[in-house]
């Protein structure tokens, strides 16, 4: 190993022992103790989202978004409503609860499928398979984009092949979920 390599490695070790220990944190039974943690991961965070670098690493954030998912504009309801000003206050609620029930419908399939994905990147890791069980594992993420179990998964995948950036990077947006919605404590 080089020792730029070495370098690189002990920075990564060193941030994840600073994930870890957040995460570690955002779990405790005190509450000044998770309030603390959670300031802290949103400076991270900002810090990270303000930059556009993120430190320690000579990786470039991109934050381009597209929308592909098309909405209600393909919505056969939708087109009624835009080429009928004069559409009835009941008509478009109902048009509102069944999109709201197809993006449940599909969020379900999508979960079912991405489950699927992560038991068979699962059973890949098991084998030693790290290309495959990467491979796995963000197709589960193609199906559904906020499965923290996805993201760490694939980091220790990325781990094992010695692709550290991409494992923070993971581990990153894992952090960032988990801070959205804590897992609940067993009890």
């Amino acid at each position: 190993m080089s020792r730029e390599q070495e370098k690189d490695l002990n920075v990564f070790l060193k941030q994840v022992d600073k994930v870890s220990e957040l995460v570690q944190r955002l779990n405790s039974d005190d509450a000044v103790i998770r309030e603390e943690a959670l300031n802290e991961a949103d400076r991270i965070i900002s810090a990270t989202n303000d930059n556009d670098e993120v430190e320690g690493t000579r990786t470039k954030v991109n934050r381009t978004l597209t929308n592909t998912n098309v909405g209600l504009q393909g919505n056969a309801l939708y087109q009624d409503v835009q080429e009928n000003p004069n559409t009835s206050q009941d008509y478009l609620l109902a048009l509102l609860e069944k999109d709201a029930r197809d993006r449940a419908k599909k969020r379900k399939e999508n979960k079912k499928l991405a489950n699927a994905l992560k038991r068979a990147g699962n059973e890949a890791f098991a084998k030693e398979d790290y290309e495959l069980a990467i491979k796995y594992y963000t197709e589960g993420l193609e199906k559904i984009r906020d499965m923290q179990s996805l993201y760490t998964n694939r980091a220790q995948a990325y781990i094992k092949l010695d692709k550290y950036e991409e494992a923070l990077n993971d581990c990153k947006w894992a952090l960032k979920h988990f801070i959205a919605e804590p897992v609940k404590q067993p009890g």
